[in-house]
């Protein structure tokens, strides 16, 4: 255990050295795979018998699926890598992090999307509500509680729109 800003530090491995020891390890297997290939090329044509280019065949096959092998998995460590990369910037949107690199245009999230809408919900619900009241008699019925009600949902709903769209709030403040 040591205390935050000791100068102790362990030196970790420099990244990406393990990939270059695996480059390094492939690029001798694929040199030796092709030494043998030319070998066994040399010596069926030396010696010109069925078995000597049997086994050039062989041999280069082994190179040529080596040589297949090392391309998908090459590939797969692309695919792999991005597939990381994505499920890191979805991990840093889901925790209220900003993504790394900005994503294209000025789209929308479907979050933002999906608030908006309920505003425009809210909205037009509380006009229909008012249109309902000014219908009903107004015998029994605290008529300005309701109309402050109301008013605090319109205010509330376009507020809420107005931060979707990062415009400046606007309303009244009712006490």
């Amino acid at each position: 255990m040591r205390s935050i800003g000791s100068s102790a530090t362990s030196s970790p491995s420099a990244p990406g050295t393990g990939s270059r020891t695996t480059l390094w390890g492939t690029v001798i297997g694929l040199a030796v795979l092709v030494v043998i290939f030319v070998v066994a090329l040399l010596q069926a044509a030396n010696a010109n018998s069925w078995l000597g280019w049997a086994l050039a065949g062989i041999a280069l096959g082994w190179l040529l699926l080596a040589s297949w092998v090392v391309l998908m998995v090459r590939k797969a460590a692309r695919f792999g890598r991005r597939q990381v990369e994505e499920a890191q910037e979805q991990l840093r949107a889901g925790s209220g992090r900003a993504p790394a690199a900005a994503p294209s245009g000025a789209t929308r999230s479907m979050r933002d999307e999906k608030l908006s809408h309920s505003f425009q919900i809210v909205l037009v619900q509380s006009k229909v509500i008012k249109q309902e009241l000014a219908g009903l008699p107004s015998e029994g019925v605290d008529r300005e509680a309701l109309d402050r009600a109301l008013d605090t949902i319109d205010i509330t709903a376009g507020n809420g729109m107005s931060m979707l769209r990062q415009e400046p709030l606007s309303g009244t403040v009712v006490d």
